[in-house]
Order: C-alpha cells, then structure tokens, then sequence
C-alpha cells in the first residue's frame, strides 16, 4: 500500500520485513553528516524523535526506560565506581541519568558525530541536559580508539551504540570488546546495547561466544521501549567479577523519586529471559 503522507516510516535492512509508522507534525532537523543521516521531528503522539539512517533512535515519550535502567543498573551494583565512560550517546540521555549521582568524579562521552551532539543540543533538550553538568568532558572521535588509549581508566564503561550497521558495526566485533576490558580498573564493567532476543538471538549469541574470554562474567538484561523493533532492547553486562542480576545497594531516595522506569523489583526482573533465550544465551 502506498504511504500515507505526514507520516515516518521505519525501514532498515537490519530489520527486514516489518516498519514502524509514525505520525509526524513537523520535521525539525535534517542533515547529512560525515557519518550518516540526521533527522529530528516533531510527532503527533511520541513528542520528540531523533532518527539516524532511516531508524528511530529514540521518542521523548520512551527513551527513559531505556537510559535509566543503562545508567541505575550499573550504579546499584558498583557501588565505588567514580568514573564512567559513554561510547556513543550523542543525544546525552544516559549522561542526564548519571549525572544524578554525586558520587562520580569523571564522566567522559566519546561520541563520533558531532552533529548528533549539536542537533541534539538544539531540539532534544530533555536528553541533551546531560551535557550541562561540569563533569562530563566530550570528546568527538573514534570510541574504539579512545578505549584503546585509556588503560585502567574507568569504572564503568557504557557503549550506547545504534544498530551494527555503518558507523556501529564495529562496536559489536571481538577488537572493539578488547579495547574496552582494557580500559576498565579492576572490579569494574561494561555494559553495550544489544540488540533485541527476538529478532537478533544469533547475533547476541555469537557476539557473547566471541567474547566470553575476556570477562569473568557476561549477563543480559531486557527493557521495554515500546517504539524498539519488538518492543524490546537488551543490554549486555560484561563484568569483571560482581553479579549484576540483582541490586547490591539501593539507588538513592531523592534520585529513585525522580525516575520513572527503574526500580529494584524491575532491575531484578530484567535479567529474567524467557526459556527460549536463556538456553542460548543465559549460561
């Protein structure tokens, strides 16, 4: 059937077979920059969207489950983490959520596009807030490279990654991970998108056998964005040593008041997967 005009609809290569339509009022942005294309647009219903390559990254109506549970799960289990490095994360939705904790010193994003940074800085300013707090230093460049040169840095490192495709699909290869169990200290983590169990079992079952070596422990956890593919993300913990399924201190009151989608209850539950995918990708 022919599309409907005023609305977006999602199609990528990644995911084939399917498209996600949704209703737009007004196109606030659109660029090509060295690495890919950018738009921003105003919908009926989702508020916000920023879209990069044909696919929707995130909507002002969801993109908080998705940020709080990347930044509240690590910081309820690493309770000494004082710096914290995002690979990625243009739109500085997960800087927003770790900025709340006073406890971290460093908070340093490598983000690749710097155009992601400043379209976000102009029309997503509930996700580019994060780049107000005096902690968080930028930097444009190559994560990868950046990870490399940054031995025993970090406490946590936070690789908020689009899909595997263009510019991402090195984030998801055995040299990047590499590069990234180098730059944590002792007793720290990592934790990277991943894709979703029902649409990309085989690649998250072969990313995590390609790297299983390198760290002492590798957990997945599921969160629902309803405007994901599926419904659903994932996230891959990597950890040096600490389980992460479970909370080991509580996410202080004033910051637990403020959010919206983490809590204790839902943190735990979030590494509980499904028959079908703990067979897989569980053990």
């Amino acid at each position: 059937m022919p599309e409907q005009e005023g609305w977006f609809f999602e199609r990528t290569p990644f995911d084939p077979g399917r498209s996600l339509a949704v209703k737009v009022t007004r196109k606030l942005a659109e660029r090509q920059s060295a690495f890919q294309k950018i738009e921003i647009y105003q919908t009926q219903s989702l508020g916000r969207m920023l879209v990069l390559d044909g696919v929707i990254q995130l909507t002002e109506s969801d993109e908080f489950a998705y940020h709080e549970m990347f930044a509240h799960v690590p910081m309820a289990v690493h309770a000494g983490a004082r710096t914290a490095l995002v690979i990625g994360g243009g739109d500085g939705g997960l800087l927003r959520e770790l900025a709340r904790y006073p406890s971290l010193e460093r908070i340093d994003v490598c983000e690749i596009d710097a155009d992601v940074i400043e379209l976000s800085k102009l029309h997503l300013p509930f996700t580019a807030c994060g780049f107000d707090d005096p902690r968080v230093r930028v930097r444009v460049g190559d994560g990868a490279r950046f990870a490399r040169d940054s031995a025993g840095v970090y406490d946590l490192v936070l690789v908020d990654s689009s899909d595997p495709v263009g510019p991402a699909e090195v984030l998801f290869r055995r040299p990047f991970f590499e590069s990234l169990a180098h730059a944590i200290r002792p007793g720290g983590a990592v934790l990277t998108q991943c894709e979703s169990i029902y649409l990309h079992l085989d690649i998250i079952e072969k990313l995590i056998a390609s790297i299983r070596d390198l760290f002492a422990r590798i957990q997945y956890l599921n969160i629902l964005v309803p405007t994901y593919p599926s419904g659903m993300i994932g996230l891959m913990v990597c950890s040096t040593g600490p389980d992460f399924s479970a909370p080991r201190r509580p996410v202080p009151e004033e910051i637990q008041r403020e959010l919206r989608y983490y809590t204790p209850e839902v943190h735990e539950a979030a590494f509980r997967l499904p028959r079908f995918a703990a067979m897989r990708i569980g053990r």
